[in-house]
């Protein structure tokens, strides 16, 4: 379960809310004057976010070397026509 407290009522249950996402996967954001500003959230999902960010990173990487002998200008127009192909597409 999402919930949204603020940085004083974290401050005062920062133990409890660290067992209840461990325990039961909540996630809390916190807000610092009225504005999301952080959130606590289960180990799993933070090891889940790091595995996701280095295989995005690595794509990238593969992508470059892939697309090393094109221009710049070849490259934004080859982004630019998979960009108008994907948002033509119909998903249900």
């Amino acid at each position: 379960m999402e919930k949204t407290i603020s940085i004083e009522e974290a401050r005062k249950k920062l133990g409890h809310l660290v067992d209840d996402a461990r325990q039961k996967g909540d996630l809390f954001i916190i807000s610092k004057k009225g504005k999301p500003a952080a959130a606590l959230v289960p180990i799993r999902v933070m090891e889940l976010y790091k595995e996701s960010k280095q295989v995005f990173l690595e794509i990238i990487e593969a992508v470059h070397e892939r697309n090393r002998d094109k221009s710049s200008d070849e490259i934004e127009r080859l982004v630019d026509e998979a960009v108008q192909q994907t948002r033509s597409k119909t998903y249900i």
